[in-house]
């Protein structure tokens, strides 16, 4: 993630071209409920930083971060898309049995490609999860069932990068940590 851009404007185009990309992530079903909100307008990028807390995140020493991005990307989850598609007669199956609601599986792995392609572009991309922004599917007019995951920012990087996060202070988990062979194994103590 690299949160911090310029506000320089993107290359007409580049973001239809990503998304278009992006959108073609794997769909349980070909349901296609992924579905994104392009934000460019500076107010109303101002207004989701508002409602996402940009001013009490200044305010505490950072540098805005939303609103500076010339792009914001709202992923969302469109339920109706697989709700309609497992009632046909080839599927038939109730989605509210589901282990994992594929809506999701399916939205991340449309914004994982994204942000994928946002950084072969040579561009900046971070992600801002929906539960930090209250009444983000309102602030967008979202319908009922369409549901907003997060915000993805899309700007040119900024020149002197972006400073590490306490999270990536962290490191990164070793692999037999994360990789199991055969059958699940509760890693080695430290």
């Amino acid at each position: 993630m690299e949160r911090r851009t310029t506000d320089e404007p993107l290359a007409e185009g580049l973001v239809d071209e990503l998304l278009d990309l992006a959108r073609r992530a794997p769909s349980a079903g070909w349901s296609q409920g992924q579905a994104f909100v392009v934000v460019t307008d500076a107010n109303e990028r101002r207004a989701v930083a508002e409602a996402a807390g940009e001013p009490d995140f200044v305010a505490r020493g950072f540098e805005p971060w939303l609103s500076v991005a010339p792009a914001l990307i709202v992923p969302c989850a469109d339920e109706r898309a697989y709700r309609e598609r497992y009632a046909a007669p080839d599927k038939s199956t109730d989605p509210d049995h589901w282990d994992v609601p594929y809506w999701w599986l399916d939205l991340g792995a449309a914004v994982q490609n994204l942000l994928l392609l946002a950084t072969e572009a040579g561009l900046a991309a971070g992600f801002l999860g929906a539960h930090a922004v209250p009444d983000l599917d309102a602030l967008l007019a979202l319908p009922d069932d369409v549901h907003a995951a997060g915000i993805v920012s899309l700007g040119h990087p900024h020149p002197d990068g972006t400073p590490p996060t306490t999270s990536e202070r962290r490191g990164r988990a070793d692999l037999t940590a994360q990789v199991h062979h055969g059958r699940w194994h509760e890693p080695p103590s430290a």
